[in-house]
């Protein structure tokens, strides 16, 4: 997956995410409403961890130092 794709998919989710939130401060009296909002949220963040699969991961190597021409 190129990397604009994987940025754009991880945003797509996050709006998801966001917005039931909201929708679950305005469904305070609706414990259904707000049971099937988490579901979304759950799906979500499920779907963005699997995303990060995706995501390159520099090496921990560190940084050889350079030889001197002493």
């Amino acid at each position: 997956m190129a990397s604009r794709e994987l940025v754009h998919e991880l945003r797509n989710l996050l709006a998801v995410v966001v917005n039931y939130c909201e929708l679950i401060a305005e469904e305070t009296g609706d414990p259904e409403a707000i049971k099937a909002d988490l579901k979304e949220i759950r799906t979500a963040a499920e779907r963005a961890l699997d995303l990060t699969d995706h995501i390159p991961v520099p090496s921990r190597t560190p940084p050889q130092d350079p030889v001197s021409d002493s």
